[in-house]
């Protein structure tokens, strides 16, 4: 199959990083993949690096906003490229309107809730309209995603599919070194028995960061050594406000890294990962978490739930006072429930969040629909 993966850029974020693990691994199943972005992307930017030098990526040059010319360049693109499934993710779908007559099938997978994939009520409209009329086949990553695409769009006649998202097993990056030495200055500063957690997230509203830095406040309040990493870009408009916000909350064991090209360095080098969204849909970092021996925490959202299960901490709610009480009670396990957490999560990893059996599963889908 020669199959055409469409998402609007390859920042460093948890569906870009999907939607570049899926197409290594689908071409390693034999498949043509040709990978298409919206916006010109820095030859060093690190996903880039990272795909399979068989698979051709091209760049579209589209206009910022709203760019009505770009259906047109887009739907033209795919008529050179001739394949036989069209994969979209995120917004990419919208600009695909006029290439719904190509008689191509076209699969998109909701990375979010439903209802936080698309921005107002006539987008919502506009979606509905396309699923239920059009060769357009919705995937979604988990049950909670799927009740919300079945909740969201109300409608007996549009059929969704859960196939569960896919990491690679990272490796050790060469700058392994370097984080090294960057944990060791933390525990030199704090002591040798700061407990350190990472949280992988880009700095926007979603994500919540300044509940879980007045969390971290009153954990530490509470007598505990607790430092969090923050590794994360900044992605909208809003992202220097909360900047803002986190600086006069004034916590030096919140530490904010910015965006790094390998985060997983970090997870293999501590004990937790921490995530405080206030939505998700099944977050690609926690899968990560599962294969860096990391122990889990996070707010009660989304897929999370179902992925955590019992292997982690779960937080009641996106409260501050909640988060802090869950964060204590990751803390203070022993290390006989922490290893059995540990030995669990890997085992989820390799049989269910793994990108080769991610793969597969859209492999099998890709063919059905033909």
């Amino acid at each position: 199959m020669h199959i055409l993966q469409i998402i609007p850029n390859l920042n460093l974020g948890g569906a870009e990083r999907f939607v570049v693990d899926l197409s290594n691994e689908l071409y390693n199943l034999d498949n043509k993949i040709t990978i298409i972005t919206f916006y010109e992307i820095d030859k060093e930017n690190i996903l880039l690096k990272s795909i399979n030098s068989n698979i051709e990526v091209k760049f579209l040059s589209k206009k910022k906003g709203f760019d009505f010319r770009f259906f047109f360049k887009l739907k033209n693109e795919i008529i050179k490229i001739n394949p036989d499934i069209i994969h979209s993710h995120l917004r990419a779908l919208n600009y695909l309107f006029f290439s719904f007559n190509l008689n191509i099938p076209i699969v998109h997978t909701i990375h979010n809730s439903a209802e936080k994939e698309t921005l107002n009520f006539y987008e919502s409209i506009f979606r509905k309209y396309v699923f239920k009329y059009f060769k357009i086949h919705p995937i979604t990553i988990s049950e909670q995603s799927n009740n919300s695409f079945i909740k969201h769009y109300n409608s007996h006649l549009i059929k969704s599919t859960i196939i569960f998202n896919g990491r690679k097993q990272p490796t050790h990056s060469n700058n392994l070194s370097n984080v090294k030495r960057e944990i060791s200055a933390i525990k030199s500063k704090f002591g040798q028995n700061v407990k350190i957690l990472i949280n992988i997230a880009r700095i926007e509203d979603q994500k919540n960061h300044i509940m879980l830095c007045n969390a971290i406040n009153r954990v530490n309040d509470l007598g505990y050594n607790v430092v969090t990493l923050v590794l994360g870009g900044y992605r909208n408009k809003n992202s220097d406000k909360i900047l803002s916000n986190l600086r006069k909350i004034n916590n030096d064991k919140f530490i904010i890294n910015g965006e790094v090209d390998h985060p997983t360095d970090y997870l293999f080098l501590t004990d937790y990962f921490i995530l405080s969204s206030s939505y998700e849909g099944m977050p690609i970092s926690l899968i990560e978490s599962f294969s860096c021996n990391s122990i889990p925490i996070s707010t009660p959202v989304g897929g999370v739930p179902e992925m955590i299960g019992t292997n982690g901490f779960l937080s009641k709610s996106t409260s501050e006072i909640d988060m802090a009480k869950c964060i204590i009670d990751a803390i203070t396990i022993d290390e006989k429930e922490k290893l059995q957490i540990l030995n669990k999560n890997k085992i989820k990893f390799e049989s269910i969040f793994s990108i080769y059996s991610c793969a597969k599963n859209y492999n099998n889908y890709y063919k059905k629909i033909l």
